[in-house]
């Protein structure tokens, strides 16, 4: 790429104005309802963009930043956003102005022109305390740093940030279930461990309320969480709204050519009977040796052989991969995890154990999906720690299907995990592709799209514990999720290098539209049409393609301190968001680009006034609409000011 240059010409101009032009557009789309304002971004950039192309670099005097301000300095999530502000003043005039909020980059801009510069950061951030700094660049390129007071994100659960969860304050003596989530082994001499939970790096246990302050203080204890119950999501047949969208396909009467051969399912439920027919063996024959179930767990009474005393996971169980016309993939293998009751109860400590096993075992038994017909009550706008588990197991390439639950129709019903990001939710309808009732709806506290399908939950028959070839009738969401689980493992069957965000994606796109036109938070993206989805695969990839990170440009892989770097990212597909993080020795920042033309091309521009020189990555990251994330490294110099 050549050797760094302080000055502004040809390609890089256009790197710049680009970049600067970005930033405009930040404004507008920020200040979109108010058109005075809107006008004035505009007038705004025009004199930034001539200021820009007419640096001084004889000036070596930085800008004077003074009042600087954050209000309110506590938020929790779902609040109105703070406003970061502060006077700032230079003889050669601004490039630009930003606040650093932990690792991230907030801009500012002065729109009246009275050098007072504002920008905003939203509640969205992970609760803890954050070091706010601002930072001013002039025209020159010199940068100055302020130290701003620091901005307190709370946790809705924990609002006087104390590390316990407030409905867990002033209890008395008696025994309670919590989990703590801790940095190493503190915890075992304040209460009875139940069991470790690796995937959220924490513990079960039984605490004398009383002594909760106590163990909360203990270094290392980040939190202490009620053990919240959970409950199956299925019961008697019935209950649907009258309208009628449309039919929906049946899953277990799809034509795909598939059974699912050589997937494994995980339930996570009541246990399984595996003496009924539809669930002995895969393929009905008494005189092959191929059970069905590979593998049996039981977490609740540790018996070692399959049974079920509810039968909610049997029902289920048979939805998935039962043979005689009862599965949606009869040919894939079942691993049973028992975590509820006879009563279809359990605790959260419980279902996180069970994906701790099953993140464990998943290559003992080549786990590729969890059917998670569970769920708990919401009590806080901030994701749970079954969704935060629920997450990480898909990160780690395990497709996980659960529940937006029974607690409809009011809006805002989605139930734990139901609003965790990558997992698939999935509401019930009726074989006419009504709505079930009582299926939970969205949005989600965040504001976003739930459920993220729907399939038939509505009078289901299916397996009957403790019989060996009868059937029984559910209804509700819990009968849906198994359907969906078993279409993934037939997605998998035929097409096995594809992600979990990948089949989200598919199935998503090729689901048949109900209700009001696009994604609705009643029926999601639609009714699940898995015949679709394998046609699209075979023979029309373009309709399920996902997003691409097609290049990632920098105006230099070289600089000096105080050079302007733009970064420019060309994607291609539904994307949700593109950032930059720049890594070094001593520090890391993380800088959102913008698409500001709307012509694929992500943009923005790395200040390095304040950076040390040395050997930094300039990592660029593509999250698609669908839970993707693709991403690209450049290394990058950065050395020592000229001058």
């Amino acid at each position: 790429m050549g050797n760094p240059e302080r000055g502004i010409t040809g390609r890089k101009a256009m790197r710049i104005f680009s970049a600067a032009l970005a930033a405009a557009l930040l404004l507008s789309i920020v200040f979109a309802e108010d058109p005075f304002i809107s006008d004035r971004a505009t007038r705004w950039f025009q004199k930034e963009f001539r200021a820009l192309m007419e640096r001084d670099h004889s000036d070596t005097t930085p800008p004077v930043i003074t009042n600087p301000r954050i209000f309110p300095y506590q938020l929790k999530r779902g609040d109105p956003r703070a406003e970061i502000s502060a006077n700032i003043y230079d003889r050669s005039g601004i490039s630009s102005v930003y606040a650093e909020v932990g690792r991230k980059q907030v801009l500012m801009f002065d729109l009246d022109g009275d050098g007072r510069y504002i920008g905003y950061c939203g509640s969205n951030l992970p609760p803890g305390d954050y070091n706010v700094s601002i930072v001013a660049v002039d025209r020159a390129g010199n940068a100055a740093v302020t130290p701003c007071r620091s901005l307190r994100v709370l946790d809705p659960l924990d609002l006087n940030a104390n590390r316990i969860e407030d409905s867990l304050e002033s209890l008395g003596p008696e025994e309670t279930r919590v989990i703590v989530l801790h940095d190493d082994n503190v915890t075992e001499s304040e209460g009875e461990k139940l069991r470790n939970l690796d995937i959220l790096r924490g513990s079960a246990m039984l605490v004398p309320g009383n002594r909760i302050p106590e163990l909360a203080r203990l270094r290392g204890v980040k939190g202490i969480y009620r053990d919240q119950k959970l409950r199956v999501l299925g019961g008697a047949c019935g209950g649907s709204e009258s309208d009628v969208p449309g039919t929906p396909e049946n899953p277990r009467r799809a034509a795909t050519g598939l059974t699912g051969r050589g997937v494994t399912v995980a339930l996570i439920d009541t246990g399984v009977d595996a003496e009924h027919e539809s669930l002995d063996d895969l393929d009905d024959d008494p005189a092959t040796s191929d059970p069905k179930i590979v593998a049996f767990v039981d977490m609740v009474n540790n018996l070692e052989r399959p049974y079920d005393d509810n039968g909610h996971g049997t029902h289920c169980a048979s939805l998935i991969s039962g043979t005689k016309g009862m599965g949606v993939a009869p040919g894939s293998k079942l691993v049973v995890l028992k975590v509820m009751d006879r009563d279809g109860s359990c605790y959260l400590s419980d279902a996180l154990s069970a994906l701790d096993w099953c993140a464990k075992n998943r290559d003992v038994y080549d786990i590729r999906v969890i059917s998670f017909s569970v769920g708990g009550d919401r009590s806080s706008d901030r994701p749970t720690l079954l969704d935060e588990a629920c997450n990480k197991m898909a990160e780690e390439g395990i497709i996980v299907v659960v529940a937006a639950g029974n607690s409809g129709p009011s809006p805002s019903s989605i139930v734990v995990p139901g609003e965790a990001e990558e997992v698939i939710t999935v509401g019930a309808i009726d074989a006419r592709g009504r709505i079930f009732e009582r299926s939970s709806r969205g949005p989600t506290s965040d504001g976003r799209i739930k459920p993220d399908i729907v399939t038939i939950g509505v009078d289901v028959p299916s397996a009957l514990a403790g019989t060996k070839n009868d059937e029984s009738c559910m209804s509700g969401t819990s009968m849906a999720v198994p359907q969906v689980a078993g279409a993934a493992a037939l997605i998998l069957e035929g097409f096995g290098n594809l992600t979990p965000a990948d089949v989200k994606r598919v199935l998503l796109r090729s689901a048949d539209d109900l209700g009001d036109p696009g994604a609705d938070n009643t029926f999601g993206w639609g009714a699940m049409n898995i015949t679709r989805a394998v046609q699209y695969l075979r023979n029309d990839p373009e309709m399920v393609a996902g997003p691409e990170l097609k290049s990632v440009d920098l105006s230099s892989n070289e600089a000096n301190v105080g050079d302007l770097v733009v970064i420019e990212a060309l994607v291609a597909g539904e994307v949700e968001e593109v950032t930059s993080t720049i890594t070094g020795a001593e520090k890391e920042a993380e800088i959102p680009l913008v698409d500001f033309d709307r012509n694929s091309i992500y943009t923005t521009f790395w200040e390095t006034g304040l950076w040390r020189p040395g050997n930094y990555t300039v990592k660029v990251e593509l999250r698609g609409r669908y839970g993707e994330r693709v991403s690209r490294s450049i290394p990058f110099r950065l050395n020592p000011r000229t001058g």
